[in-house]
């Protein structure tokens, strides 16, 4: 084992400091840890096993059990295999739940354990991989697609056979299949299908034999009175080779459940905005439900009679004897989209609205979603009456000093939330240009960043001003760039000049407000704009989509085509670019190229040791400070990543999260990196204890900036070395030959570059 000696200056330290040792934080997560935000309030389709509902939203899958109030929220991090949910059926011969994703992707989840079936997702098609819905019997589940119907074996976990559809030789649809008696009931675009069940040929489609030729309809279910089938605004019932007519609405139809006995007819009406569950028995409506403003998508009932709901508006909805109507969904923010993040000390906000590629609004009203302690908070309509009308807010900013808000919407200009609950906003007949004739009531909020001198610099796009400033006394000024038409992300250097993007191929705009420090005076304000081509700003090309400040002073400039790096510009003092952008040649593996040359590079984020996290279309690379290491890669395949197509990226300084934003929904990495500070202040590390048999990774947090961390055991006998990465140290636990330190006390010393800022403290092995 190969041992050292420390030097007398940290014996000393130990000696005089050993009562003084921070002890460990419990609710750390584990360094390398990832975590899932999904919304859960938007439930598409509900199953019931015993007392355990099982119900999915859009993106995500969570159960909760009626006996003991358990919810139990699932996603990539805990297992499934993809995101985006199309339908859900259980089987309670095996005891599994059916989960089908959108992209056709299909997960058995059993014993809370997650098994994939991923033929149909591989599956060569014409078209899209839809199932309509997911009909289960004794140890089979019958999938109704696009390309017939696909069965699956779940005591195998596997595709036992496929019945296909045709007509004139043209494979048609199947929207929904049933069982009643000995035969199975197919619902096609051409009408419904009848075969016997124990048939050795059901996967030959004469076997199968055509009993109603009405078309246009999407939902079949089975009663002992017959076989009822629906389409957006008629129920049928099919006997004696016709049909009856049960239940007409002006309302759509949104789904057709089997509920004991009875049909449940969930139907919804965009014009007033109600919901409506209606009960049929075989020979026609026996009651309805008024579900007011809810949406119901599938209907199950529980052994004890009470009727559980999947509410798009709402989530997971018990409906009992009470007529009361009450919600058992898991807490996330409103929405997936996560166009801006901000994230600070453990106070997370999300943006959830954003635009388009032709940087047209989403519509989108999920407002803002804030974590904090473990607790969601929202401002959107209805929950925050200011925001009943405002959507698609895309930039947000917090003042950490002050506590004050600023939330940028792309259509209704600037919200600032003050602690004390006041707020503004900016809109109309504020100080922003009004969109022109596109939509002259718009202010189109684009960047927000703010400098040293507590001056809030913002951006908007389709306006005359491009670039606006509220100092620290609330006295607003604009400003106008020469050639530029939009504004966009904004961010601040060290000498307080202002960085831009100039969306829509305008390039990166440099403003600065003047030597005389007088943001209001223009006399000595200077600007220029960096653009492709040498002697011009030498980006990699002109459509930018983020800006990045490293701690060297650097700005990273994302593009369409890489990353372009200035650095030690000059203070601007005339229009001519006083410096080009570099674009770093760099080895990857046997290969050399420019910094990501052909890649979307859509966000870009420094972490506390100056290394650089890029988010492109193609998932996340974390980059070494000079970026000619690749520490990790990031995607879809190797990782909880919702989606490959990454919006935004956001680290908390002080935890070391990095929030990653995508167009599929919000997830966290633990990072090895925090914000160092210039003094050790609140070391800690964790686990701390170490237990017995643990093989994650230490983590030693508070340090000063790129401490020097030595560990030695309590003979002062060195066991490992390493450099902060900023402000946390990491180590895998094991000394110099690769084996963990047998059980006992051991030292942690810290200190700066010069020796000085000097820490010392303790951490315990366990047997």
């Amino acid at each position: 084992m190969y041992l050292m000696k420390f030097k007398p200056l940290f014996r000393s330290i130990f000696i005089a400091s050993i009562f003084f040792v921070s002890a460990a934080n419990g609710q750390d997560k584990p360094i390398g840890s990832w975590r899932s935000f999904l919304p859960y309030n938007n439930a598409i389709g509900v199953a019931i096993g015993g007392n355990v509902l099982y119900a999915i939203s859009e993106q995500g899958f969570y159960s909760f059990d009626a006996t003991d109030g358990q919810v139990d929220a699932y996603s990539k991090v805990e297992g499934m295999h993809d995101l985006g949910m199309q339908c859900i059926g259980y089987d309670d011969a095996t005891s599994t739940v059916v989960l089908v994703y959108a992209n056709g992707n299909i997960d058995l989840f059993k014993d809370n354990t997650f098994y994939n079936v991923p033929e149909l997702k591989i599956k060569t098609v014409a078209g899209a991989k839809t199932v309509f819905s997911v009909y289960t019997r004794n140890g089979l589940a019958y999938l109704s697609t696009s390309v017939g119907v696909i069965v699956l074996d779940l005591t195998r976990k596997s595709i036992k056979e496929t019945y296909e559809f045709s007509v004139n030789s043209l494979a048609i649809p199947v929207r929904g299949l049933t069982q009643q008696g000995d035969s199975l009931f197919a619902l096609t675009e051409y009408g419904v299908y009848r075969a016997n069940v124990n048939s050795p040929e059901l996967q030959n489609f004469q076997a199968w034999q055509r009993t109603d030729t009405i078309k246009g309809f999407k939902y079949i279910s089975a009663l002992p009175a017959g076989i009822f089938i629906a389409n957006d605004s008629l129920v049928y019932k099919l006997e004696g080779g016709g049909r009856t007519l049960m239940y007409r609405t002006s309302a759509d139809i949104q789904h057709m459940d089997r509920v004991g006995d009875d049909l449940y007819v969930g139907t919804y009406d965009s014009k007033v905005f109600e919901g409506t569950l209606a009960i049929l028995s075989g020979s026609g409506v026996k009651d309805s439900i008024n579900m007011g403003g809810r949406k119901p998508r599938q209907v199950v009932l529980r052994g004890d009679g009470s009727v559980w709901i999947a509410d798009e508006f709402g989530g997971l909805m018990k409906y009992d004897d009470k007529k009361e109507f009450n919600y058992f969904t898991p807490t996330g923010p409103t929405d997936f989209n996560s166009f801006d993040i901000y994230a600070r000390n453990g106070d997370l906000w999300i943006a959830h609205g954003g635009f388009n590629g032709k940087y047209q609004p989403l519509g989108n009203f999920a407002g803002i979603s804030n974590l904090k302690d473990d607790k969601w908070k929202y401002l959107t309509r209805y929950t925050y009456h200011p925001f009943d009308t405002l959507s698609d807010f895309s930039v947000f900013l917090k003042d950490e000093q002050s506590g004050v808000i600023y939330a940028g919407s792309m259509t209704n200009g600037l919200f600032i939330l003050h602690p004390d609950g006041k707020y503004e906003l900016l809109a109309d007949g504020s100080i922003f240009d009004k969109v022109p004739s596109i939509a002259p009531h718009e202010r189109q909020i684009a960047g927000m960043a703010m400098d040293s001198k507590k001056n809030l610099w913002v951006t908007t796009l389709f306006s005359t001003h491009q670039l606006y400033v509220k100092t620290p006394e609330n006295v607003w000024h604009k400003f106008t760039v020469p050639n530029v038409q939009f504004g966009g992300q904004v961010v601040i250097d060290d000498y307080d000049r202002i960085w831009f993007v100039g969306y829509n191929g305008d390039g990166v705009v440099v403003y600065n407000y003047g030597s005389n420090e007088t943001v209001g005076d223009k006399s000595d304000d200077a600007s220029y704009r960096l653009v492709s081509g040498k002697g011009f700003g030498n980006l990699p090309a002109n459509t930018v989509n983020c800006l990045a400040k490293d701690n060297n002073n650097n700005i990273w400039i994302g593009t369409t085509n890489g990353i372009g790096i200035v650095s030690n510009c000059t203070v601007p003092s005339t229009q001519t670019p006083p410096c080009d952008a570099d674009i770093p040649i760099v080895q990857y593996d046997q290969y050399a190229g420019y910094l990501f040359a052909g890649n979307n590079v859509r966000t870009i984020a420094v972490d506390g040791a100056n290394r650089k996290w890029v988010g492109t279309d193609d998932g996340i690379w974390l980059l070494s400070p000079d970026a000619s290491k690749i520490v990790y890669r990031f995607t879809v395949d190797n990782s909880p990543l919702p989606s490959n197509k990454i919006q935004k990226i956001s680290i908390d300084p002080v935890t070391g999260d990095v929030y990653i934003g995508t167009e599929q929904g919000l997830v966290s990495y633990r990072s090895t990196a925090v914000e160092g500070g210039a003094t050790n202040s609140n070391v800690v590390s964790f686990p701390n204890p170490v237990p017995s048999g643990y093989q994650g990774t230490i983590a030693i947090k508070g340090l000063v900036a790129n401490a020097d961390v030595r560990i030695t055991d309590i003979s002062g006998q060195l066991v490992y070395r390493t450099k902060a990465l900023g402000g946390q140290a990491v180590w895998n636990g094991l000394d110099y030959t690769g084996r963990r330190p047998q059980s006992g006390v051991y030292m942690i010393f810290a200190s700066d570059a010069n020796g000085n800022e000097t820490y010392a403290g303790k951490m315990v092995f366990l047997k």
